[in-house]
């Protein structure tokens, strides 16, 4: 530290500054260092919204470097102000910890937090209490709002630090973009952080400009360049409002000869790249992607498929000739066909038979055979039931948490059933994972333990939800008939059957086109994942050369950065600072919610509906599937920590994405804050014949566990009735 006075940075500052060497000194401060169990840091005000009225708290095992480093996700508390009242509490998954003592041997200083702590609360309500008035004392010390950093040793808490926070409210993302843009719903609705540089590589792969743009790890829309593709004079702001809710509700649209051309020219180059393909896609068989689980062995199993070779080929879809089941992403972008039929479907109906009930279009075109996301859903339903069946299997999953039954489970003779079985689910869907967008996310192949805490959901379950299926089956049976013999009332109808020929050619179309884009979905994340192994077998490898330091790192670099690092071009020194700052950035921007759209408004619907205020609160989101329940509500923020869903509550989850469809099955309805009409919950949801609302904001926020709410999927009304955990409805 003192020798530090004549470095050359050091030096050569002094010198452009005019200070005189002769006149600076260096003093070495020496502490004793606090041995943390518990760090952490508290703001006096929210940094994220601005709010003075809320202070936050985030805590983590260990010393605070995990914290400050963004090495672990903490423990996040919000108080409020006035009477230190906890508001929100998320507790969170902390798998790595810096102990304030090194085991002996040990080579690096981050190390992981034993299974039986990861999600256990780091801080009791009195530590709430003493640190939130440490932090309030600390506030009214400086006369501004202070950001604190603390510890913990043998129960006394500790000031490290105290300065002003120097960042208030979220970022303005707009200060630096020139443009028009809305945010890219069929990724955010699966996941609402930003992806990691190194995922937001491989997007860039098939999301590319001037269509869409990556702004601070979202995916945008480019307003203006959709704009000038259309034939239609529409003004910015209903283009907006089109490509946010995906083209549900077009607005009206005039013809415009002038953009007629260029559209007809960008028709045919689009018939060229894919008209054949769309021709390949329309009539062929439910398994046709089943061989490619075996090209992605194939490709996971040769050393000489880098990274970038293995995402062309599971992934791009540029060999022509090519089975169409090995081009996954293509059969997904091409199965977008089944808006259209279902649009045209509703319009159909509502002109043919418009006193048919509201939701005639969502059940003609769900009930499909063959959704291997459903199928998971069954297949965890499954294990719940062999495990049931033997006392010693039942007894030790309701005893033990998800993350540590396992080895239990091995060491019981009777689990032998139940542990086959395990495995060959995880054969099938082990790629499958929460967030599985984001390559950092780990899957269930490498962490069974989200899978086992379902399993244990599904065990309270009396009822099979089979029989639930089987009533939404004998419901559209019933519907397509009404429909039949409503249309067949004349004569010459009944004689040629035209429109019910129509009606039902649309509803299969819709359930064919329906079914390809989820089952593809599954099949370009088995592409994801071997992407993953790749990526984790070359981290392993520069850990083992020292070019990185700690597992996860590697996320936080960019594909030409890992490139170099393979070539000998960098290494640790050269991009240990970097991965900090991109790690901060990325804990820092994961706290707020993207804007909807930037350099640009979108319409916005009142949330609020005065009419039923006399009922209760209500708020209003988007429809997504029809139909109306009552029961109570449950938040889960995250379904491998948050797993207690009980039969007939109502799921309140911030997005949803396929590893959250077991929960579909056990609630009696969901509320989502990020989706549309189109997005996979309301797929799911249609198929299972829940109510479902979404794109309801801060609905995780606004509604909390125990509080009954009534679910009108038909309006897309949410309304508050009461703090009483009375029956579901």
């Amino acid at each position: 530290c003192w020798a530090s006075l004549w470095n050359p940075e050091a030096v050569s500052y002094r010198t452009t500054q005019g200070i005189g060497h002769e006149s600076v000194f260096m003093a070495v401060v020496v502490q004793e260092m606090i041995r943390s169990e518990i760090s952490g840091v508290t703001f006096t005000a929210n940094p994220v919204s601005g709010s003075r009225d809320e202070i936050v708290t985030e805590s983590s095992w260990g010393m605070g470097a995990a914290i400050v480093d963004g090495r672990v996700t903490p423990d996040h508390y919000i108080v409020e102000r006035d009477g230190f009242k906890l508001r929100e509490k998320r507790i969170a998954d902390k798998r790595f910890m810096v102990p304030s003592r090194l085991e002996e041997g040990s080579a690096t200083r981050l190390q992981e937090v034993p299974h039986g702590m990861r999600q256990k609360e780091t801080l009791s309500p009195d530590l709430i209490q003493k640190i939130t008035l440490l932090a309030v004392e600390a506030e009214e010390h400086f006369g501004n709002p202070q950001d604190i950093e603390w510890a913990i040793a043998d129960g006394q808490v500790y000031m490290l630090q105290s300065r002003p926070i120097t960042v208030m409210g979220r970022e303005d993302i707009e200060r630096d973009i020139k443009g028009q843009y809305v945010v890219f719903k069929p990724l955010v609705e699966n996941f609402t952080d930003p992806v990691t540089p190194l995922t937001g590589d491989f997007y860039q792969l098939f999301f590319a400009p001037p269509l869409f743009r990556s702004i601070k790890g979202w995916m945008y829309v480019n307003v203006r360049a959709f704009l000038m593709m259309l034939p239609f004079k529409i003004s910015d702001e209903n283009m907006a409002d089109l490509l946010y809710d995906l083209g549900i509700k077009p607005p009206d649209m005039k013809f415009s000869p002038v953009k007629l051309l260029f559209s007809l020219c960008l028709m045919f180059l689009s018939y060229l790249m894919f008209g054949v393909f769309f021709g390949r896609t329309r009539g062929l068989p439910g398994n046709f992607m089943d061989g490619f689980r075996k090209l992605s062995r194939k490709v996971d199993d040769d050393p000489a498929y880098d990274l970038f070779k293995t995402s062309e080929r599971l992934l791009a879809g540029t060999r022509i000739f090519d089975p169409a089941g090995n081009q996954v992403m293509i059969v997904n972008l091409s199965s977008g066909r089944y808006f259209l039929s279902m649009g045209l479907l509703e319009k159909l109906l509502r002109r043919w038979l418009p006193d048919m009930r509201g939701d005639a279009a969502s059940l003609l075109c769900s009930g499909s055979e063959g959704v291997l996301s459903a199928e998971m859903g069954r297949g965890i339903w499954a294990l719940a039931k062999e495990a049931k069946r033997h006392k010693p299997v039942r007894e030790l999953l309701e005893k033990h948490k998800p993350e540590k039954v396992l080895s239990e489970l091995k060491a019981e003779p009777e689990a032998k059933n139940f542990l086959e079985q395990l495995n060959r689910f995880l054969s099938i869907n082990g790629h499958r994972g929460l967030k599985e967008l984001e390559l950092r996310s780990p899957r269930w192949e490498e962490n069974p333990a989200p899978v086992i805490g379902m399993v244990r959901n599904y065990m309270l379950v009396e009822t099979d939800p089979g029989e639930h299926e089987k009533e939404m089956n004998q419901t559209r049976r019933e519907l397509e008939k009404k429909i039949r013999e409503n249309l067949e009332k004349y004569q010459l109808e009944a004689l040629l059957r035209p429109r019910w020929r129509i009606i039902r050619y649309l509803a299969n179309r819709t359930k064919y086109f329906s079914r390809m884009r989820e089952n593809s979905r599954f099949y370009h994340i088995m592409g994801f994942h071997i992407i993953r192994k790749k990526i984790l077998r070359i981290e392993a490898e520069f850990i083992r050369q020292g070019k990185l330091r700690c597992k996860g790192d590697i996320f936080f670099l960019h594909l030409k950065e890992i490139e170099r690092m393979q070539a000998g071009e960098l290494a640790w020194r050269d991009v240990e600072d970097i991965i900090r700052e991109r790690r901060m950035e990325h804990i820092r921007l994961s706290k707020t919610t993207p804007p909807k759209s930037i350099g640009i408004k979108l319409k916005e619907a009142s949330r609020f509906d005065a009419k039923d205020v006399e009922e209760g609160v209500a708020f209003r989101g988007q429809p997504a599937s029809s139909g109306s329940y009552s029961g109570i509500a449950r938040i889960i923020l995250d379904p491998s920590i948050d797993i207690e869903l009980r039969p007939g509550e109502v799921l309140i989850a911030p997005y949803t994405d396929p590893a959250w469809t077991p929960l579909f099955l056990t609630a009696g309805a969901a509320i989502v804050e990020v989706g549309s009409y189109l997005s996979h919950a309301g797929t799911v949801a249609r198929e299972f014949g829940m109510p479902c609302v979404v794109d309801l904001p801060d609905c995780t926020k606004r509604i909390h566990t125990g509080l009954k709410v009534q679910v009108d999927g038909d309006q897309g009304i949410v309304r508050l009735i009461s703090e009483d955990k009375g029956e579901n409805e």
